[in-house]
């Protein structure tokens, strides 16, 4: 498949770009605001073209899919006027700022045959699936998720501390931690409780924590924060053992590894070793596969009970939503 990549942003230079060449496919075309960027990019891959134009690249008639790994804030613009060109679109997360900002595509995809995906790798990697299958059914019913993700970033130039654009900690990785408690769990939350901490210089949020109450004592608390030490992890605590993710969202390179107890008893437990994966590579061949369907596809219903999430953690916390002053 031909892609088009709209902008120069750092996960689409690490990530997604060597993962398209590695799934086997062809980055066709980058474009960027600048045409200096666009160019270091295209070397960089060996891209024969580069536009400084977003517009000019969804021209190309020879590009069959776009990945947008603009801003927050660009997303849902970027992929309709994509989708209206007749590309398929795969998009960074979060697809949408909140509910009301993911409405119009809501509505385009009703509309169009072109396949639209939300760009969740951590769906796509076999942990989760050595999860679904093995895991959650060795622990027994799963009632406590403990879920942590961290890293740390003050840089005011930094596009995750722009208020405006979507920036802060819940939407960049919090959505993270929430997915984990809707696949777990295979349902949305009944409630939720939420604190958030917000940085005075950005109007950024820094810090969130939440409690998601999914009903027959059935519960996520999961705490995300862009300005602590670099962490992550997520633990599964069930009737008949528990499981703990030591980096549920960025793999080791090495392999991965799940630590879990069965037997009732501290220390009695074993080690569930995965090789490497690119999770990244993953998701683009599944994104691929579901355009050789010959229909339309998409996994914005996720996104919707997802966003739906987030921007109840805010209200709950008393802190702005896009559109809305609380």
């Amino acid at each position: 498949m031909h892609f088009g990549i709209l902008g120069n942003a750092k996960i689409a230079r690490t990530q997604v770009a060597p993962a398209i060449i590695e799934a086997g496919h062809q980055i066709h075309a980058i474009a960027s605001r600048s045409q200096e960027q666009a160019q270091a990019f295209a070397d960089m891959f060996g891209v024969a073209r580069c536009y400084d134009s977003y517009e000019v690249l969804l021209a190309d008639e020879q590009i069959e899919a776009v990945y947008i790994p603009l801003p927050n804030h660009l997303h849902v613009p970027w992929a309709l006027k994509a989708i209206q060109a007749g590309k398929h679109v795969l998009c960074e997360k979060p697809i949408a700022l909140d509910l009301a900002d993911l409405h119009p595509l809501l509505d385009a995809v009703k509309h169009s045959d072109r396949v639209v995906m939300e760009a969740f790798m951590v769906c796509h990697h076999q942990q989760w699936q050595a999860i679904h299958d093995t895991i959650l059914p060795a622990i027994g019913d799963v009632h406590a998720i403990h879920a942590m993700f961290s890293y740390a970033n003050d840089d005011p130039a930094n596009v995750r501390n722009v208020a405006e654009w979507g920036g802060g900690g819940l939407l960049d990785i919090g959505c993270y931690t929430v997915l984990a408690g809707l696949w777990s769990y295979g349902c949305e939350p009944l409630s939720v409780q939420s604190v958030m901490d917000i940085d005075p210089r950005f109007g950024t949020d820094r810090l969130t924590s939440a409690l998601l109450d999914f009903g027959q004592g059935r519960v996520l608390n999961m705490t995300v924060s862009t300005q602590l030490a670099k962490y992550q992890r997520i633990v599964l605590m069930g009737r008949k053992g528990w499981a703990e993710l030591d980096v549920p969202f960025n793999p080791a390179v090495e392999g991965t590894r799940i630590r879990m107890e069965t037997g009732g008893e501290l220390g009695t437990g074993l080690e569930v070793l995965l090789p490497a994966q690119n999770q990244y590579a993953a998701m683009v061949s599944a994104f691929v596969g579901h355009t050789e369907s010959g229909k339309g596809w998409n996994n914005l219903q996720q996104s919707h009970a997802l966003i739906q999430v987030l921007d109840k953690i805010r209200m709950k916390a008393h802190a702005p939503v896009q559109g809305v002053v609380l």
